[in-house]
């Protein structure tokens, strides 16, 4: 059976982009090694849309010659496969500063472009791929939530954080609270295990709701949160009757054990930008108040 190649995706000059896939061959002394090259321009969509497709195993982003494009490519890839490590190509004489900004801003690693060593490459390639394993899996043990496999309020306020640094180059960005008003009425008169139920049934109607980029939580009780990534203007107009949709078709599955969601929706304001804590709030000030109720 043949070794699986590593897919190494690089964004950035057609003229770079040939010394890359050279150094990456010699980087590769025997077949299990390998790496597959894929390249992208730095301001094009073609190499976001790769990354949304699939198969990519880390990016590669060269920021010698636009550092500020680098950086958008950087945090769009982090919204749109998180999954998949970055490593930045630095050049001239502020790359420590590029590098240091990247690793600020999401990327695993950095490495020098001119010149491009092979075998260095190579080296902080593979150990990106693996750090990015390994992190996942730490954030998975402490950052989910037991029940429903869902993000938990230590983790969900941790990327929300994240993200709100990063907000200021998306479309803008969202937060969404919800919770279950019946979920009380229905572990006094049916029990915790039904109410386990319908928390994972709350749960996966979430998911399916929202986008798989999107960060979905449950905070605690039947309180859940979702970080709406990338939201355009007419997000939150998509949403609700999207989550709607799911619930009434949930019920109708479902009828002895029927479900109904409350939301509110909180927007990211640049002019003053709020840490997670507060955005939260406003989202669940505005459930309270003025809610739309999914049943």
């Amino acid at each position: 059976m043949d070794p699986i190649a590593t897919s190494v995706l690089y964004v950035g000059q057609d003229d770079t982009a040939a010394k890359v896939r050279l150094a990456l061959e010699q980087a590769a002394p025997t077949a299990a090694h390998r790496f597959a090259f894929a390249q992208a321009t730095l301001g094009g969509k073609d190499g976001l849309d790769r990354l949304s497709a699939g198969g990519v195993d880390v990016l590669l982003v060269d920021a010698a010659v636009s550092r500020e494009h680098a950086m958008d490519v950087l945090v769009r890839a982090r919204i749109e496969a998180p999954e998949v490590p970055v490593v930045m190509l630095a050049g001239g004489g502020d790359a420590e500063q590029a590098g240091a900004q990247a690793i600020q801003t999401g990327a695993q690693d950095w490495i020098v472009r001119d010149p491009i060593d092979g075998a260095l490459l190579g080296r902080v390639l593979r150990y990106a791929i693996e750090r990015e394993r390994l992190q996942s899996t730490l954030r998975q043990l402490a950052l989910t939530d037991l029940l429903t496999g869902l993000y938990n309020r230590r983790g969900f306020l941790t990327l929300a954080d994240h993200h709100l640094r990063l907000a200021p180059r998306t479309r803008g960005l969202l937060l969404a609270s919800a919770d279950l008003p019946d979920l009380k009425r229905l572990n006094a008169q049916s029990g915790r295990d039904e109410g386990d139920r319908a928390l994972l049934a709350a749960a996966e109607i979430l998911r399916d709701t929202f986008r798989a980029s999107d960060v979905v939580a449950r905070l605690g009780a039947d309180d859940f949160a979702v970080l709406v990534l990338d939201a355009a203007e007419e997000t939150e107009d998509v949403i609700t009757p999207r989550l709607r949709a799911r619930v009434k078709k949930y019920n109708t599955d479902h009828p002895k054990s029927k479900l109904a969601i409350n939301m509110g929706v909180a927007r990211y304001d640049s002019a003053s930008p709020p840490i997670a804590s507060e955005l939260l709030a406003r989202a669940v000030e505005q459930r309270e108040s003025d809610g739309r109720r999914a049943d």
